[in-house]
């Protein structure tokens, strides 16, 4: 017995030492697609966003949702080791930098129509007007911004490229307000907070989503009446099933034990027998847990949700020796009645859990190790350790209860019981096939009632919460996956003119592939002839000089 406690601390230590992996995509099953496309996502963290929604609860019509922000934005400063980036804000520097980026880059933003649409500015009339409002943006407060824009592009060619750029928004239901994103109706402000850890790598999110929820909570009494402040997003909803599953599994398995431990006090009374009829089984787990603690690096927290179920079947084993024995108190005919039985019980048990190894799901490969391994230790152990621990009382000293006479009670000789039997077992053969199965993955997900709060309110605003289809155009080179997702561009740009898609958002238009490249910058050279470089250049200057432009006010865009 001292050899097997040794052995049962051994095991608990090991076990404490596994890597729990929380992530509930683990019980997902996977082919060769879906882990190659998993592959490319873990490359990728578009879907690992929180999404910070600050909703206007003020009756004033002029507050400004910009004030919330800015606290909210200095209160997390101190995460910076678990956030990335925060966007929603966007400051002078990154407007100025973009229109750089596109002047820069511009014959690769145009198409035919901006084509057509530069002729029509080239026209003696429109860039005599263009000259007069730029005169007329110089001379407004706005100058100190608009001035180098005026400077690099006097007929804002540029802009016809920065509208491109609409093909990476979000969503069109919103606009910038005091350098923020805010719903068109001014009602409701989004920040993107981008975390530094992947969305399933809950362990170090917790500790982050917790003190997200801390300064929501305090912002939001310090701002109570004015806005409030809620989060959704895949990390949060992780977090809350990692949370959810561990909370499940003890719960089940503290009902299990203490409803079976009142159960059996009550048939052996006393205390003693039930913690006997549990220790097979704890030091089963144990010894499963140091098992794949040696041929796995991590397994699935989702395996250890079956541990109430386990508990009510490797019980079973302890519970046919106990009543065996105490019925027959003779160990040398224990082991040959009920030794064959409870091997061959827990192995054809073992062998159907072992089945689920070859399923696709990691989190069902787990489960099916671990309750294997678990089934057929209990019983070999509770073969070795109930025997030597329990001592059944003589017959004198036995009683019976209602549980022994509900055992000892001749079903098979109770007609109306096999006739209602039989009965229920023809009614289901009709009836099961009109069973109806939830097809909806989703629902695997545990989501708490705020985050339904807040998927609801991004729902109301836009539909950016909508069930999307992600497509991802890969190759053996850049030039290849840039050239097939031109081509998926195309493809999503008719559906959504035929109305088969509400809208998408592609690089397609804006990331080109070196030949497409080439091709912009062909068009681009055999549009601006000498004779209409000439003309335009000239045109400004005449047009510039009636407004006191020197000759030189233009010789950036005379580059371009």
């Amino acid at each position: 017995m001292l050899f097997a406690v040794g052995i049962a601390v051994l095991c608990g230590f090991f076990a404490s030492k596994i890597n729990f992996e929380e992530d509930i995509n683990q019980i997902i099953p996977k082919n060769e697609k879906s882990d190659l496309t998993a592959k490319i996502l873990k490359q990728l963290n578009f879907s690992d966003k929180i999404i910070v929604i600050i909703e206007n609860k003020s009756k004033e019509d002029n507050f400004q949702l910009s004030e919330t922000a800015d606290t909210f934005l200095q209160k997390i400063e101190p995460l910076q080791k678990y956030i990335g980036s925060v966007q929603g804000k966007v400051n002078d520097n990154e407007i100025s930098e973009t229109f750089d980026f596109v002047n820069q880059n511009l014959p690769l933003f145009l198409d035919e129509n901006d084509y057509k649409e530069i002729g029509r500015k080239l026209n003696k009339d429109s860039i005599s007007k263009q000259v007069e409002s730029n005169y007329i943006s110089l001379a407004s407060p706005t100058s100190l911004v608009t001035k180098e824009f005026i400077k690099k592009d006097p007929l804002g060619i540029t802009f016809l490229g920065i509208k491109k750029l609409n093909a990476l928004n979000i969503s069109k239901d919103f606009k910038l307000e005091n350098s923020y994103i805010v719903t068109k109706d001014g009602k409701n402000l989004l920040l993107f907070i981008d975390p530094k850890n992947k969305s399933n790598d809950t362990k170090h999110n917790e500790i982050f989503v917790n003190q997200l929820n801390e300064i929501k909570d305090n912002l939001n009494k310090q701002f109570k009446g004015k806005t409030e402040i809620s989060y959704f997003g895949s990390p949060v909803i992780a977090v809350a099933n990692a949370q959810q599953i561990k909370k499940d599994i003890q719960n089940t398995v503290m009902i299990s034990m203490t409803v079976l431990l009142i159960l059996l006090m009550y048939y052996f009374r006393n205390l003693f027998t039930p913690i006997i009829v549990f220790l097979p089984t704890v030091f089963s787990v144990l010894l499963a847990l140091l098992i794949l603690y040696f041929i796995k690096d991590k397994i699935s927290a989702i395996s250890l949700s079956v541990g109430a179920i386990l508990i009510g079947i490797t019980i079973d084993y302890a519970l046919h020796i106990l009543t065996h024995y105490k019925h027959n108190n003779n160990i040398e005919e224990l082991y040959k009645e009920i030794t064959q039985p409870i091997i061959l019980s827990s192995a054809t048990t073992s062998v159907s859990f072992l089945c689920l190894v070859f399923v696709r799901s990691e989190a069902l490969k787990d489960l099916g190790l671990f309750a294997a391994i678990t089934v057929i230790l209990s019983s070999v152990t509770a073969l070795i350790i109930v025997p030597q621990l329990y001592k059944p009382k003589t017959e004198k000293q036995a009683n019976t209860n209602f549980i022994d006479k509900i055992g000892s009670y001749p079903y098979e000789k109770n007609k109306p019981l096999i006739i209602g039997c039989s009965v229920i077992i023809i009614a289901c053969l009709f009836g099961f096939r009109h069973v109806g199965f939830n097809e909806d993955i989703g629902d695997l997900n545990y989501i708490p009632k705020d985050l339904k709060i807040s998927e609801a309110k991004l729902q109301k605003l836009s539909d950016i919460t909508s069930k999307s289809i992600y497509t991802i155009s890969y190759g053996n080179s850049a030039e290849e996956a840039l050239t097939k997702n031109s081509a998926l561009s195309g493809f999503l740009e008719k559906e959504k003119q035929e109305g088969k898609i509400l809208s998408y958002n592609s690089l397609g238009k804006v990331v080109l592939s070196e030949k497409d490249q080439q091709k912009k910058i062909k068009e681009w050279d055999e549009f601006w002839t000498k004779e209409k470089k000439s003309n335009i250049i000239s045109e400004l200057i005449k047009n510039g000089n009636e407004y006191g432009f020197n000759a030189n006010a233009f010789n950036q865009f005379n580059d371009i």
